[in-house]
């Protein structure tokens, strides 16, 4: 009684309660409304879409995520539609109704421009080839004043003149230079390269490439190189010659690598024991050179 006394003989302290309360229910009701509107501890985690459909994936949304499409990319290995690349990644913390940034293998080929090769060293074809989004096939060497010049530049063996349109991802064959010298190349390390850099590597060094997948790649421009035939070495290989390259999926790399080593670690064992059989058969003077059985050279 004494209370609603003082209230009523005081009605700005009536007024200031009033005020304090409804301050006290709007912030409650914003920080509610704040809650419901984020999604507040509504967190689900990002789906792996790498190798799947775009259509599947649209019609099995079930969080409301917003699909858009950045780039698409056209490769003779990968169905039209499949989802190469993704943003965010698979595993990543997100909300409904995020949007998800996608790349997608485009059904068919565009049209690029060839370029002229002609004269230009076999580094910087290289370089304008993969830039236009062009495969490089065969490295041919033939006689000529200029090492590493690109003497013709061809498709399914016919000539291909500078400015004619091509499908990207078209495979161009290179007839290059040997130059007047003899000396040949050192093979470049490509391990632990994706696919693209272990070709740059090799065709810069004037090598030609033959690859390996193992079963299971899902994507072969992400896939990560594990092993090769020959490593680097200080020796020298004739232009052209074949380098081994095999790849797997980036997140079996540490495995494969580490199966490949013991597989170089066996070999070499082997190529000991039979170094030191054949030298305890023979006479050290005798003329013979076991030094052939060095797997370090020959792997």
């Amino acid at each position: 009684m004494k209370n609603n006394g003082f209230i009523q003989k005081h009605p700005i302290v009536k007024h200031l309660l009033w005020m304090l309360g409804l301050s006290v229910g709007i912030v409650i009701v914003v920080m509610l409304f704040v809650k419901i509107y984020s999604r507040h501890g509504q967190e689900y985690v990002m789906d792996d879409y790498a190798g799947m459909q775009y259509n599947d994936v649209v019609a099995s949304n079930s969080l409301g995520l917003r699909f858009v499409i950045t780039d698409s990319i056209f490769s003779e290995d990968t169905e039209g539609g499949t989802i190469l690349t993704q943003d965010p990644p698979a595993g990543a913390m997100i909300k409904k109704g995020r949007k998800v940034y996608l790349t997608i293998a485009a059904s068919d080929p565009e049209d690029v421009i060839m370029p002229d090769l002609i004269d230009m060293s076999l580094r910087q074809a290289v370089s304008q080839l993969m830039s236009e989004g062009l495969t490089i096939g065969k490295l041919d060497f033939v006689e000529s004043q200029y090492r590493n010049a690109i003497q013709a530049q061809r498709i399914k063996g016919r000539t291909v003149a500078a400015g004619q349109k091509v499908s990207r991802g078209a495979v161009v064959d290179l007839t290059v230079g040997k130059g007047e010298s003899d000396l040949g190349t050192i093979v470049p390390v490509v391990i632990g390269k994706n696919r693209e850099g272990a070709q740059r590597a090799v065709f810069a060094s004037s090598l030609n490439i033959s690859e390996s997948f193992n079963s299971g790649v899902t994507n072969k421009a992400t896939a990560k190189a594990y092993k090769q035939e020959p490593i680097c070495s200080d020796i020298k290989y004739p232009l052209g010659t074949i380098v081994r390259v095999w790849y797997c999926n980036a997140n079996e790399y540490e495995s494969q690598r580490r199966s490949a080593d013991r597989e170089i670690d066996s070999l070499k064992r082997v190529a000991d024991s039979l170094r030191h059989a054949l030298e305890d058969e023979g006479d050290e003077g005798d003329g013979f050179d076991f030094d052939f059985l060095d797997v370090d050279d020959m792997w």
